[in-house]
């Protein structure tokens, strides 16, 4: 028995022996390796010395489809008494767009055991053409984009990963910056740092190099991502430098004796992608949704918990998760009621994100907001904020729970006060707002499309003869155009009416030259205009008609007309002619009476005056939709009717709604009519001091003095001081030495008025000036960014009612100017957040 056992004790240990020397191997190939768009390929796995457990599931591309089932196929052969068995598995796969693609590695279960097969690289070539030098170069960088999903939601922010395959044996010297089209994605700039690999495809050993970012789509539909290029520099030998290594035997290292290399510049483009973006359902939105797409957690601390009424409540609210943050808006309380709220403070819990490190959509973003009670309450009521997950596929309402607080009512006033009669309020100590400061994380590139050069300078024009010789020329034009408009109205107005066309009639048949056929019937038109439908009772003029119908109808030839007969019948029709003008003078003038007494008795409930009190009373009254509405239509009629009151109407009906961005930008638009009114100050001092918002301010103190008055009114000073000097001096020449205290005093006087008045109107901004391409911020949380994306780096916040200056516009975004400290910034804001300063003529500007 112990024998036995020794012997198969032998025999396991040959068998196990002989397994390990027959170890199961896997291999991965593609037939052919080239092939065009949908065009089916071989994608073959074989599996030699070893028992498949399982058909393996594929892991491909986005771009490429499993378009045929596997077959399998078995093949035994012997060698030497050595047996050998393969197993083959072949799919039959297809790529829907032209690229290179690297098809990964596959997993298999092989004898209990999990081995791995090597990557395959597939090339479609576009229309199926031949497959140029540069396919073939085994040294040609392959870079190729990757998304984890094929379908998202619109606004719902995915990861994308674009991979650089660059072979080992190429000398990569520097790499660009990704790039993809972003028409119809927001596609965060990809980071510099990359993730490196190594992998073999097809015996050709390759380093990876990973980018990663983060896109979201605009719009919904089948969109194409890509394709992306780069930009990279190689070292490749020189011509001739081959020739020589290739005298050395294979596997020689060529390098070793220095083979000379030059820089070569290779932009490598990778295929385009297919993404299904999915509209978000209309059925179940909040009536709060600001856009925000992800999956978020929601949480809320304050601090006191133990106070009095009347004294402030600092929250801290924080959203974490993955998404679309940029869309978030902060969590607001479900009731508000009993409880005075300032505005939220967003920040990052992580620090500022450094969008050249590798993107993540794991954030965490919290927000400050002071609260006030005005009464007592047990608790500070929940917080709430809503977005739409596209893991649950549907909307959710966050909310977090009450916070329990321990209040007591505010200090009774004291006694001296009491006995005067006095109530004492509690002050209200508002939080402290801090001005917004640069938040820079990035460089904006903008450059123009074209280079200004510097040129020498030539003479000044204000020096040059010739410039104000030719500035004389439009003068002259402008005054000969008004005397010929002058010429051509008078004319126009001659030949208005019922004037004009007794004149034209009379100018038809006028001429003395024409024949007696044509005189008659020149003379009879005039006749009939003259009467206009009136009987004819002047026997002259009746005698011109008989005379014009026996001509012309009765057949009969008739003697010429004397020169005797034709003076009378000009007389007899200067008459009429005469009578017929003074006729309708009198009853334009009688017209113009009745047309001014019916004026005069129709009311005038549709002025603008009646509109403006209307719109007064329902201020008065809280009304304040209708008062604004009121005071709008005034602004939209046509012409508009502007006045610094309207216009603070509108800003007072819009702060009382909690509309301050919109209240600042009609503040502001009222103080371009009044500057000087001391509410409207006083009013924007309230405003600034609330939200913090952002202006140019003015060049110099002068610049700001100049406006004190209008462009006009200084104008008019300057010249009353001109004529003062003029006229002192004028009444010295003529009164001799008698009055020269008289006329020294009067032209220091002149002076005086106008060399200040002069020098403000000259640096005094005109209106267009002030207003052209000045945009107020109109929406709070409102943020500026390094690029035209959401993704892209940020500049600051811009509060509601900042002023920014627009130096480019494209598409949904704005290239702005913004007023920072201690220098001007630039950066991109969405169109959608500002509005233009001044939205009529910019000549209506003082």
């Amino acid at each position: 028995m112990t024998s036995v056992k020794k012997q198969i004790l032998s025999l396991t240990w040959l068998l196990a022996a002989a397994s390990m020397a027959e170890a199961a191997t896997v291999r991965a190939y593609v037939q052919p390796e080239t092939a065009r768009p949908n065009q089916i390929v071989s994608y073959v796995i074989t599996v030699q010395d070893g028992q498949l457990d399982g058909i393996p599931e594929l892991r491909l591309p986005l771009q490429i489809g499993q378009n045929t089932a596997v077959s399998t196929s078995t093949q035994l052969q012997i060698t030497n008494g050595v047996r050998t068995t393969s197993l083959r598995l072949t799919w039959g796969l297809a790529a829907s767009e032209p690229g290179e693609f690297v098809i990964p590695a596959q997993a298999l279960r092989v004898d209990g055991q999990t081995l791995t097969t090597n990557e395959v690289k597939l090339t479609v070539e576009q229309g199926g053409g031949a497959v140029g030098a540069d396919a073939d170069d085994p040294n040609q960088p392959i870079l190729q984009i990757e998304l984890s999903r094929k379908e998202i939601y619109q606004g719902e922010v995915m990861p994308v990963i674009c991979s650089l395959y660059v072979p080992r044996q190429t000398q990569l010297r520097r790499l660009g910056l990704i790039d993809i089209e972003k028409s119809d994605f927001a596609i965060a700039r990809f980071p510099q740092q990359s993730e490196q690999t190594i992998t073999v495809i097809d015996g050709v050993s390759y380093v990876v190099l990973t980018f990663r970012s983060t896109l979201s789509s605009l719009r919904t539909g089948e969109l194409k991502v890509g394709p992306a290029t780069m930009e990279i520099l190689v070292e490749v030998p020189m011509e001739g430098a081959q020739q020589r290594g290739n005298m050395f035997p294979p596997g020689f290292p060529q390098g070793f004796f220095g083979v000379p290399t030059e820089p070569r510049k290779i932009t490598v483009k990778s295929q385009e992608v297919t993404l299904k973006v999915l509209p978000l359902p209309a059925e179940g939105k909040p009536a709060n949704f600001s856009g925000a797409v992800g999956d978020f957690s929601l949480s809320a601390t304050a601090t006191p918990t133990d106070l009095t009424v009347g004294d402030p409540i600092a929250v801290e609210l924080e959203v974490s998760g993955a998404g679309n943050f940029d869309a978030l808006t902060p969590p607001a309380l479900t009731s508000l009621d009993g409880w005075k709220s300032y505005p939220a403070k967003r920040y990052n819990i992580e620090g500022q994100l450094d969008q050249n490190q590798v993107p993540t959509l794991e954030r965490r973003v919290g927000y400050s907001q002071v609260f006030i009670p005005e009464a007592v309450h047990s608790s500070l009521p929940p917080f709430e904020t809503s977005f739409f997950s596209p893991t649950k596929k549907q909307y959710v309402t966050l909310r977090t729970e009450a916070i329990p607080l321990t209040m007591k009512p505010a200090p009774a006033p004291a006694q001296t006060e009491a006995a005067s009669g006095a109530v004492s309020q509690p002050v209200e100590a508002p939080p402290l707002v801090t001005p917004p400061q640069p938040d820079i994380t990035d460089i904006v590139i903008n450059p123009p499309s074209a280079s200004k050069w510097l040129s020498p300078t030539g003479v000044l024009l204000v020096k040059s003869s010739a410039f104000w010789t030719v500035q004389a020329v439009p003068v002259g034009l402008v005054f000969l155009a008004s005397v010929l408009a002058v010429l051509r109205r008078r004319k126009e107005a001659r030949l208005a009416g019922r004037a004009g066309e007794l004149r034209a009639a009379w100018n038809a048949f006028e001429p003395t030259t024409s024949s007696d056929t044509e005189f008659l019937r020149g003379a009879a038109q005039f006749i009939h205009t003259a009467q206009n439908g009136t009987p004819v009772k002047d026997a002259d003029l009746q005698a011109i008609l008989n005379r014009y119908q026996t001509a012309n109808f009765s057949g009969v030839s008739s003697a010429p007309l004397s020169t005797e007969e034709r003076s009378r019948m000009l007389a007899a029709l200067g008459d009429l002619f005469r009578r017929a003008l003074s006729k309708v003078s009198v009853l334009l003038f009688l017209g113009a009476l009745v047309s001014g007494a019916l004026q005069a008795q129709t009311p005038t409930t549709t002025s603008p005056d009646a509109v403006y009190q209307e719109a007064v009373a329902e201020m008065a009254k809280g009304n304040f939709t209708r008062a604004q509405y009121l005071a709008e239509s005034l602004t939209k009629k046509n012409p508009p009717h502007l006045s610094s009151e309207v216009l603070q109407m509108i800003g007072h009906a819009r702060y009382r709604q909690e509309d301050l961005g919109r209240a600042v930008l009609w503040y502001q638009r009222a103080q371009l009519l009044d500057p000087w009114s001391p509410e409207l100050r006083q009013n924007l001092f309230h405003l600034d001091e609330r939200l913090r918002f952002l202006t140019f301010g003015y060049d110099s103190p002068l610049t700001e003095w100049s406006l004190w008055l209008k462009p006009n009114q200084w104008i008019i000073l300057a010249a009353s001081g001109f004529w003062l000097v003029l006229l002192s001096i004028a009444w010295r020449i003529w009164a001799g030495r008698r009055s020269l205290g008289w006329a020294v005093a009067v032209s220091m006087v002149g002076f005086t008025l106008a060399v200040p008045a002069t020098a403000l109107a000259a640096v005094r901004p005109l209106g267009a000036e002030r207003v052209r391409d000045i945009s107020l911020v109109i929406m709070p949380d409102v943020r500026a960014f390094t690029a035209a994306t959401v993704t892209a780096g940020t500049v600051m916040d811009l509060p509601p009612g900042s002023e920014v200056r627009i130096l480019e516009r494209r598409g949904a975004w704005c290239y702005v100017e913004i007023p920072a400290q201690p220098q001007t910034l630039r950066g991109w804001v969405e169109a959608g957040t500002i509005t233009p300063l001044w939205i009529w003529d910019e000549n209506l500007v003082p």
